[in-house]
């Protein structure tokens, strides 16, 4: 027992030794770990964080004045908005009025908005320039615009989105950086205007080609790649995920020359195309979802006895690389029928053609003066009905909504009529994001 008295006893003076020599340091040490667990947490909140930064394929060459209007309606927005129906509604304008002769436009700015430089936004900002337009500015929140014959889809136009200087704009992300090869764009960085940190940036990486654009996904310069035709080799792989967009303001369709091909030839054609095999039928030259839909049209289902009323002995149908399946499943079917066709694939659009598998992309307003008007240099389907260019000489003369359905209404029954085209389906892009 009082070998291990003698025992403690030695310790014990072996600690207060070994104190008294560093009580200092010991003291400091419980001092500093007092401070460090209780300030931890806010030197934690005081560490810089990152943003993450989502890099997305763009296929296309663009200049800064023409990126593409997704992105651009990141950045900015326009006077008014128009919903995927077609419904003008308020933007930078809460309201706007016109005149009783449809000539005179008057838009009234949300005083409340401002650029993302701070700066509050004045109405000579915006500076539009349009062709024999009269445009001004009464004061800092009021912008009207003379026009010299009444133009109803103006408030659909003005929603595409306005910047005061270069890109500066008005919306959720602001222009970062911009690297360019020439004129073209090669980055484009965003960055949100909120300063939530989880928010990320967004660079988008442009490409001449929709091939290229899948390599560098493939080599992991991008992580997603937006509406991409999508080769089966990359949906097949097991860490993306794919989502498809149907874009209702752009159809597939057989372009048929007015000029080569009479309407009841136009017809047969039509009837002769089995169109069940495409998911997103397009009926017509005016979206399903438009306010200006007429669904009493007529539809061109597969007739084979309509098909071989006045079907052509022979035809050239041409069509580019990227819809050649397409117009393979056409050439079966006019083949059935008794027609033999000669497939010609180009990669510009031909001068002349007899048909020609084409996308077409619509405007937001259902107004397609430029698309089917007998005088348009782009009525490339040399397309000539006098009823037809009445009517839409009349729908963009016309202000009152209902009065312009009716007239679009009309056109629509009398050009599927006329068969100047085979409306096929609404293209389909897809979004493939690394997971």
């Amino acid at each position: 027992m009082s070998q291990l008295f003698r025992q403690i006893r030695f310790y014990i003076r072996l600690l207060w030794a070994f104190f008294s020599k560093y009580y200092a340091l010991i003291l400091l040490g419980l001092v500093s770990g007092v401070i460090s667990f209780v300030s931890f947490p806010y030197l934690v909140k005081q560490i810089p964080k990152f943003r993450p930064t989502i890099k997305i394929s763009v296929v296309g060459r663009y200049s800064a004045s023409d990126i593409p209007f997704p992105i651009q309606q990141q950045i900015s927005f326009g006077l008014t908005s128009v919903s995927s129906s077609g419904i003008v509604g308020p933007g930078l304008a809460s309201n706007w009025t016109v005149s009783d002769d449809g000539k005179i436009y008057t838009f009234d700015l949300n005083p409340s908005f401002t650029w993302q430089d701070g700066t509050k936004v004045k109405s000579k900002d915006l500076g539009f320039k349009f062709k024999d337009v009269e445009v001004s500015y009464p004061n800092d929140n009021q912008v009207v615009i003379k026009l010299k014959d009444p133009f109803a889809p103006l408030p659909a136009t003005l929603a595409q989105p306005v910047f005061k200087s270069g890109l500066l704009g008005l919306g959720k992300y602001k222009v970062y950086r911009i690297k360019k090869n020439g004129q073209y764009i090669e980055e484009l960085l965003l960055v949100p205007i909120d300063r939530e940190i989880s928010i990320p940036k967004i660079q988008y990486r442009f490409y001449a080609s929709d091939s290229l654009a899948q390599m560098a996904f493939k080599l992991g310069l991008v992580d997603i790649l937006e509406n991409t035709l999508a080769s089966d080799e990359i949906t097949k792989w097991p860490n993306v995920t794919i989502s498809e967009e149907v874009h209702k303001d752009r159809y597939v369709a057989v372009l048929f020359n007015n000029q080569l091909l009479d309407k009841p030839t136009r017809q047969a054609l039509s009837y002769g195309i089995d169109k069940t095999r495409w998911k997103h039928r397009a009926l017509g030259p005016i979206s399903d979802e438009s306010w200006a839909f007429n669904p009493d049209i007529k539809y061109y289902e597969f007739d084979l006895a309509k098909a071989k009323s006045k079907k052509p002995e022979s035809i050239t149908l041409t069509t580019f690389p990227a819809f050649e399946k397409i117009a393979q499943d056409i050439k079966s079917n006019w083949e059935k029928v008794g027609i033999k066709v000669t497939l010609e694939t180009v990669t510009s659009l031909p001068e002349n053609f007899t048909a020609l598998v084409l996308a077409q992309a619509t405007p937001i307003d259902p107004d397609q003066y430029i698309l089917w008007h007998s005088t348009q240099s782009t009525n490339i389907v040399h397309y000539n009905s006098q009823r037809i260019d009445k009517l839409l000489e009349l729908g963009r003369k016309t202000i009152d909504t209902e009065s312009r359905k009716t007239i679009y209404q009309d056109m629509q029954k009398y050009l599927l009529e006329d068969a100047p085209a085979a409306f096929l389906f609404y293209q389909t892009t897809y979004t493939i994001v690394r997971r």
